[in-house]
């Protein structure tokens, strides 16, 4: 028996005569038995009448009830019957469907039972990961790198023509790794150069590109659980890999396709069911044994302190004015910013705003590693793909920015 303890009760103004019979309309929708409907019934009237009883009760009633009104009821009875007999139909209609969504509720929460299911299952099949034993030597020149990754978008694939048939931007989880493979090189011979051997690596969301519009589907080459397991067991090579040159800081937060919509599928509704935590526990479970490698945990906002800069990371699917965000943040939560960084928008742009303590409070939005998709070209915010390795220095803040087209 599942209902309503409220629905179950007596209300005022009803008779007992009454209550039986909203009973009797209403066993399928309460899910009673007759049984259990005379077990209340006998409650409320002090009786120990059986079910049968009250079930040959109402069964009287239902057989009369046409023929009452029909040979003795005035309009003005038959009206207040019948408005009552709305009442009764629009309060059935309501209950049932307060029980289509509660066994809706029941089918999400099956589903993401079995998602969990499906991401331990996939954790216990997956291949080990050698770790280097490689000793980074200490970074004692006060500057650190800064290397920001952002909409990487796994597991879709596309193909974007121009005008002239020519392709403006091609995408798969193949040419994901192939990019990122590039950034690796790019960065590394950066280091090779500057020998700074210590990297801030935040990713500031959109891992997977996951499932916002059911017109994503069409191009997911990957399911969002797939896509999330790859993407974690890629970028635990890359983050392995990357460990023979330099200690590494990896920072996550959370981005607008990360979500995982389970119920309605309505933005915002769950914020912290985001597969970019999934992600990130992974990652963090592939490397425990890397001594280079710290994996933070994963939050909606990255705020860091880097050789006394404070950067604030944010997605940025929330930011309309990246300017007024950093005066908005820092009023709201009493902290100091100093520099901004955001991804969301495909596009790089950057602006200095002020300067304080001998740093320039800036914003940098940063280019994605997917690049154009249909969404950037509809709204005409186009970039080729790409990142950007700062150098950040202590007492001065950003003095380098390298630019590396994918």
């Amino acid at each position: 028996m599942n209902h309503s303890n409220i629905e179950l009760q007596r209300k005022s103004s009803e008779s007992l005569d009454d209550f039986l019979i909203r009973l009797g309309d209403n066993l399928d929708v309460y899910d009673l038995t007759w049984t259990e409907a005379a077990d209340i019934l006998n409650k409320e009237s002090d009786e120990e009448y059986s079910e049968s009883r009250w079930r040959k009760r109402y069964k009287t009633y239902v057989e009369f009830k046409p023929i009452i009104l029909a040979k003795y009821a005035n309009n003005e009875v038959v009206q207040e019957i019948q408005d009552s007999t709305l009442e009764q139909r629009k309060e059935r209609y309501k209950l049932q469907a307060e029980k289509v969504e509660y066994n809706k509720l029941l089918r999400e929460h099956a589903r993401a039972d079995l998602l969990e299911e499906k991401i331990v299952e996939a954790v216990e099949k997956r291949p080990t990961i050698t770790v280097p034993q490689i000793h980074i030597k200490k970074n004692n020149s006060k500057r650190n790198f800064l290397l920001p990754i952002t909409d990487i978008h796994d597991g879709v694939q596309f193909c974007l023509r121009g005008w002239e048939n020519e392709i403006l931007n091609e995408y798969s989880p193949e040419i994901m790794e192939k990019r990122m493979w590039k950034l690796f090189e790019a960065f590394v011979s950066i280091n090779d150069e500057l020998k700074i051997n210590h990297v801030t690596l935040p990713n500031l969301g959109d891992s997977v590109d996951g499932i916002l519009r059911m017109s994503q589907l069409m191009g997911l080459k990957l399911g969002v659980v797939d896509s999330s397991i790859h993407f974690a067991e890629f970028m635990s090579q890359w983050l392995n890999e990357l460990s023979k040159y330099c200690v590494v800081d990896y920072y996550s937060i959370f981005g607008n396709h990360d979500q995982l919509r389970l119920l309605t599928g309505k933005r915002d509704e769950f914020p912290n069911e985001n597969a970019q935590r999934w992600i990130t526990k992974l990652i963090e479970a592939n490397l425990r044994n890397n001594k280079n490698v710290t994996v933070n945990n994963c939050n909606e906002f990255m705020y860091l302190d880097i050789l006394g800069t404070k950067v604030l990371g944010v997605h940025g699917e929330n930011e309309r004015n990246l300017e007024q965000s950093i005066k908005d943040y820092s009023m709201i939560y009493g902290k100091r910013v100093d520099l901004l960084i955001s991804g969301h928008y495909h596009h790089a742009h950057e602006k200095t705003i002020g300067m304080s303590q001998g740093k320039d409070i800036e914003h940098v939005q940063l280019p994605s590693i997917i690049g154009i998709d249909d969404y950037s070209l509809k709204i005409k915010k186009t970039a080729n793909p790409g990142s950007k390795v700062m150098v950040m220095e202590e007492g001065k803040g950003r003095t380098i920015t390298y630019n590396i087209k994918l």
